[in-house]
């Protein structure tokens, strides 16, 4: 019989029924199917397994280092509505100076503010997260431009797209910068000081993809210079940033511990997407279809 196995959160009663007619254990090293993030050290035990859903929508945890003849899926697609939201919310308190005010003591007026109507944004990332962004900043009167690889699909609300080769030459028009983008050779140390120092002087940064994106050290200096109105970063290198980090300091820089796409315990509606994704991988599984979110097969 095929056992399944799950590491984390509690699965949806749509999933179990879906389930139904496998056995579930409890033991990693008899499992076919594992629903969750297991570590690397529990992988080398899971003998047996044939396919990994995860709960995550990056999967850079495993890029250097997963078992062979093993189908590898996300569940990409489930995250948007949320990560959204929060980078939205850094860029609306950035703009009005929200975290400088909440640090002071005193009823002093901080001076000039960023207007997001008739501002340009450029996203770097035009898949469901940068879309859902997009979407909403041109609700606002904001010009969108999107960043993504595959130029020739259609994506919706992007005024214009370019690729991560070219998307340098807008970063001096760009008067907020969202960035969205996983982890991969291309994206690594992208935003290093050149890149950095090609963006408006009172533009906004806000990471909510891979900390690895941006040269943290390069970031700072910049900041103690006085570039950039503002910075927001759910992600960070290293993460987590260390407790005597300067950028914790500064008062036109918002940082979160990752937490924009947290969902298990967190938020029920991104949660019940994560298991309709699983759910519907699992009935593909079982009946032997393509999976949705193949990264590695």
């Amino acid at each position: 019989m095929r056992k399944y196995m799950i590491l984390s959160g509690n699965a949806s009663d749509e999933f179990l029924r879906a389930a139904d007619g496998l056995q579930e254990t409890t033991q990693i090293e008899e499992a076919e199917i594992i629903v969750g993030e297991p570590t690397h050290e529990e992988l080398a035990q899971a003998k047996k397994l044939k396919w990994l859903q995860m709960t995550w929508a990056g999967a850079d945890r495993y890029i250097d280092c997963f078992p062979e003849n093993v189908i590898l899926t996300t569940a990409s697609g489930a995250f948007g509505e949320t990560i959204a939201e929060h980078a939205l919310a850094m860029l609306f308190s950035l703009c009005r100076r929200l975290p400088a005010y909440t640090r002071r003591n005193d009823w002093e007026d901080l001076g000039c503010e960023k207007q997001v109507s008739g501002a340009t944004a450029l996203i770097y990332g035009a898949g469901d997260i940068g879309t859902v962004i997009a979407k909403r900043l041109k609700l606002l009167g904001v010009r969108t431009i999107g960043v993504c690889r595959d130029l020739r699909s259609k994506r919706e609300g992007f005024d214009g797209r370019t690729n991560l080769e070219n998307a340098a030459a807008f970063l001096p028009e760009a008067d907020f910068v969202l960035c969205a983008l996983p982890h991969n050779e291309q994206t690594k140390g992208y935003f290093n000081e050149e890149r950095l120092r090609l963006m408006k002087d009172d533009a906004i940064l806000v990471n909510v993809g891979r900390g690895s994106l941006i040269d943290t050290d390069a970031l700072e200096l910049l900041l103690s210079e006085g570039k950039f109105f503002g910075v927001g970063l759910d992600v960070v290198t290293p993460e987590p940033l260390p407790r005597e980090h300067k950028l914790w300091t500064m008062d036109n820089v918002i940082i979160t511990p990752h937490v924009a796409g947290v969902s298990m315990g967190h938020l029920q509606d991104t949660e019940d997407r994560i298991w309709k994704i699983c759910t519907e991988n699992l009935k593909k599984y079982l009946e032997e279809k393509p999976l949705r979110n193949v990264v590695k097969q």
